[in-house]
C-alpha cells in the first residue's frame, strides 16, 4: 500500500469524524497537517496500522481508554484521546511534531479484562505467525557482575564450610564492598575528585579512580577487576516485555528469530516472543504497540453500567466538563482513595497543597510527583498562589523561554518543555531536545556533552554569556531531564484521574460498588479492604457478611430518608483463600437454614476444607465453633448416609 492511499484512508477518517468538524479551520488545518507528517515517517508504508489499530481501539476498548498520542489533534479527532490540544502550547507542524526518529511508539491502555481480546484481535487480523511478543535482555551492571564475580571466586573463602556458610558470606563480603561506593541519587552515580570535579561512575575502573573506599577493596581482591571487566556489560537475562507486541506483513521468524515463551494472554500454553530487542526489530522497519492493561478502565467502564441501571443516565464519560467543582473540591480534600494516580498519601497532599481549581493542575501534579521535579511542588504551589514571584532563571534567558514556561509558572513540569527550551534558547531542533532527554535516560555522557557544547554555543549566539548558559543546562534543565515525565502521559493520565475523580464526586456509591467489584475478581484482597474502609468514611454502610445473602459481586441498596439518601453494600461470597468455583457453588445452592443444612447442600469437593476456613477467616461463620473441624465431621457424616441410600432422610435427626 502506497503513502498516498493511506494518507487518504486516515483523511477520510478525520473529515468524517464529528469531533474534526465541530472544529475550526485552524485546528482542522493543524490536524491535516499532521496526518501528512505521519504520512513522511519511514515505515508508514509498509503497513497501515496505525488506520487499524484505531478500528481495535474503538471495537474493543469502547472508547474507554487512553493513548499517548494526547499532543495530536488528528488523535482527537479519530477519538484516539479525549483532550484537545492547545495550538499555542504543543509543537506545530511546521517544527515536525514526531520529534522522535522513526515511527512513533503510541501506547494503549484498555480495559484490564479485555486486554486478552485486543491480543486475540490481533492475531485474527494479521495471523498467529505475523504477531508476537517482544523478548528483552538484561546485561550485567556494575554492581552485579561484582556480585557475580565475588561468588564465583569464594572470595571469603568460605566453600569449606558448607554451602550455608559459602552463601552467607559472600553475601555480606559483596554488601561491605557494594556500601563503599558513594550513595547514588539521581540518573547518574557522581562524586567529585579533589579539586571539586565531578565525576559520572559509568563502569568498574571509573568507581576505581574515583572511589576511594571502593578502590581500597579492590586493591584487596584485584582478581575482582580482572574478571569483571571481561563480562561487563553482557546479556544476563531473557524476559519479554510486559506490554510489547511487534506485528509484522510477513510471518515474524523470516525477518527475526523467535523463543517459545510461556507467557500467553489466557494462560493455555505457549506463545512466542522474538530474539531481537525492540531496537533491533525497529531498524528492520517493524512497529511496536504497547497494549496495557489497566484496572481503572474496568472500574470506570463498570461504573458507566451501574450508573445506567441505577440511574438511567448515558454518562459520556470522553466528554465530561473539564470544571466540575464537586471534582476539584475532591482533589482538595485530599480522600482520594480510588483515584487514579493520587492515592499516594505524597501525592494526595500536593493536590491540597496546589489547590487544585483547575485540570492544568492535576496533569501537573502528576508530572511533577516523582523523584528530582518533586523538589519544584512547593514552589509550583507557592508561585500559583501567587505567594512567589515567577522567575525565568536570568534575565538575558527570560525573553526565550517565558512563553514556554509561564504556563507552568516558571517551572520545568514536561519533557516537551525541555525539547523547547533547546529550540528557543539554544537552536537546537525539537528532535534533538528529544535525544537530549534520551541521553539523560540512557546515561550516555558522551552524547550529553556534545549536546551541551551545542547548547551553550546556541546560547551565546542569542547574547546569553557562556557561564549563565552553562549553569541553566546544568542546574536547571539536567536535574529535571533526568526523571521528567512528558505532557502525553501528564494528560492522558490527568484525565484518567478526572474522570475517576468525577465519578467519585457525583456517582459515589456506585464507583465504590464497582471498585470493590473489579478489585475482589482480581483477588486485590488487600486493596478490598482499603475500599471498605474508604466507603465507611464516606457513609456508606457495610453490611454484615452473610452466606444466605452475599453474592458472587457486591451489590448495593439505597434508602431515602426525607430528602436524604442513604447506602447499603453487601460484601460478596468472594474472599481471600476462596475458589471462585466455591463461590459459585454456594452461591447456586442458597439459601441455608443452618451450618449443617449447607454442608448438606454444597458439593464438599468443590467447598472443601481450604473454602471453609477462607470464609471462617473472613467472618461468615461468627457463631459457629470451630468450622473446619465441625465441617469435616458433618461432611464424613452425609457421604455415610449417602453411601447407605438414605439420601431422602432428615440427614440430622
Amino acid at each position: 500500500m502506497s503513502d498516498a492511499s493511506i494518507k487518504d484512508i486516515l483523511t477520510n477518517k478525520l473529515r468524517a469524524s464529528s469531533r474534526f468538524i465541530s472544529l475550526d479551520a485552524s485546528f482542522q488545518s493543524r490536524a491535516l497537517v499532521e496526518l501528512d507528517e505521519m504520512s513522511k515517517i519511514d515505515g508508514l508504508s509498509k503497513d497501515y496500522l496505525l488506520e487499524e489499530f484505531y478500528q481495535i481501539y474503538l471495537k474493543l476498548n469502547g472508547k474507554n481508554g487512553e493513548k499517548n498520542a494526547i499532543n495530536s489533534v488528528a488523535a482527537y479527532c479519530l477519538e484516539m484521546s479525549g483532550v484537545l490540544p492547545e495550538l499555542s502550547s504543543d509543537f506545530m507542524p511546521s517544527r515536525r511534531i514526531f520529534a522522535r526518529a522513526g515511527f512513533p511508539d503510541i501506547d494503549a491502555d484498555f480495559d484490564y479484562e479485555k486486554r486478552h481480546e485486543v491480543y486475540e484481535y490481533l492475531i485474527k487480523k494479521y495471523g498467529r505467525e505475523n504477531v508476537g511478543n517482544i523478548g528483552t535482555y538484561g546485561t550485567l551492571k556494575m554492581k552485579s557482575y561484582v556480585t557475580r564475580v565475588v561468588k564465583a571466586l569464594d572470595l571469603s573463602n568460605s566453600f569449606h564450610l558448607g554451602k550455608e556458610s559459602y552463601i552467607k558470606n559472600n553475601n555480606l563480603l559483596v554488601r561491605e564492598i557494594i556500601d563503599s561506593l558513594p550513595e547514588q541519587k539521581g540518573a547518574f552515580l557522581k562524586v567529585k575528585d579533589e579539586d571539586g570535579e565531578e565525576h559520572v561512575i559509568k563502569n568498574l575502573t571509573d568507581a576505581v579512580s574515583y572511589c576511594e573506599n571502593f578502590s581500597t577493596y579492590i586493591s584487596k581482591y584485584p582478581d575482582i577487576l580482572n574478571h569483571a571487566k571481561r563480562i561487563e556489560g553482557l546479556s544476563s537475562s531473557y524476559g519479554v516485555h510486559a506490554a510489547g507486541v511487534v506485528i509484522s506483513g510477513e510471518p515474524l521468524g523470516k525477518i527475526a528469530p523467535l523463543r517459545g515463551t510461556s507467557k500467553s494472554e489466557d494462560d493455555s500454553g505457549v506463545d512466542f516472543a522474538t530474539q531481537f530487542a525492540y531496537e533491533d526489530l525497529e531498524y528492520l522497519g517493524l512497529i511496536k504497540f504497547d497494549i496495557l492493561a489497566l484496572s481503572t478502565l474496568s472500574v470506570i467502564s463498570e461504573t458507566l453500567k451501574n450508573i445506567k441501571i441505577r440511574h438511567d443516565i448515558d454518562l459520556d464519560v470522553e466528554n465530561l466538563p473539564l470544571n466540575d467543582f464537586k471534582s476539584f473540591e475532591l482533589y482538595r480534600s485530599g480522600n482520594l482513595t480510588g483515584v487514579f494516580q493520587c492515592e499516594e498519601k505524597g501525592m494526595q497532599k500536593t493536590m491540597m497543597q496546589m489547590g487544585v481549581d483547575r485540570f492544568e493542575d492535576i496533569c501537573a501534579g502528576i508530572a511533577l510527583f516523582r523523584p528530582g521535579p518533586m523538589a519544584s511542588i512547593p514552589k509550583y504551589c507557592s508561585r500559583k498562589k501567587g505567594n512567589e514571584k515567577i522567575d525565568y532563571f536570568h534575565e538575558t534567558v527570560k525573553p526565550y523561554v517565558k512563553d514556554i514556561l509561564n504556563p507552568t509558572y516558571g517551572i520545568l513540569v514536561y519533557q516537551e518543555q525541555v525539547m523547547q527550551l533547546c529550540n528557543s534558547l539554544a537552536g537546537l531542533t525539537v528532535s534533538e531536545g528529544y535525544q537530549v532527554i534520551k541521553a539523560v535516560g540512557k546515561k550516555k555522557e558522551d552524547q550529553l556533552k556534545k549536546f551541551k557544547d551545542r547548547f551553550v554555543g546556541g546560547c551565546i549566539k542569542n547574547n546569553v554569556a557562556k557561564e549563565i548558559a552553562s549553569k541553566y543546562w546544568d542546574d536547571f534543565i539536567m536535574p529535571f531531564a533526568a526523571y521528567g515525565f512528558n505532557k502525553s502521559h501528564s494528560y492522558c493520565y490527568g484525565l484518567l484521574s478526572y474522570q475517576t475523580a468525577y465519578l467519585k464526586a457525583n456517582f459515589p456509591a456506585e464507583f465504590m460498588l464497582s471498585y470493590l467489584n473489579i478489585e475482589t475478581r482480581q483477588k486485590k484482597w488487600e486493596r478490598v479492604d482499603v475500599l471498605l474502609a474508604e466507603a465507611k468514611r464516606m457513609n456508606i454502610r457495610i453490611n454484615p457478611k452473610n452466606l444466605n445473602v452475599s453474592k458472587m459481586s457486591y451489590s448495593l441498596k439505597e434508602e431515602r430518608v426525607g430528602s436524604n439518601f442513604y447506602y447499603d453494600i453487601t460484601p460478596s461470597i468472594l474472599c481471600k483463600g476462596l475458589k471462585f468455583a466455591a463461590g459459585e457453588e454456594i452461591e447456586s445452592k442458597q439459601p441455608f437454614k443452618n451450618f449443617e443444612d449447607f454442608v448438606s447442600k454444597v458439593d464438599t469437593s468443590i467447598v472443601d476444607t481450604e473454602a471453609i476456613q477462607a470464609l471462617s477467616d473472613a467472618g461468615f461463620f461468627p457463631k459457629t465453633k470451630d468450622p473446619v473441624d465441625k465441617f469435616i465431621k458433618l461432611r464424613d457424616h452425609v457421604k455415610n448416609v449417602r453411601k447407605k441410600g438414605m439420601s431422602g432422610v432428615d440427614l440430622f435427626r
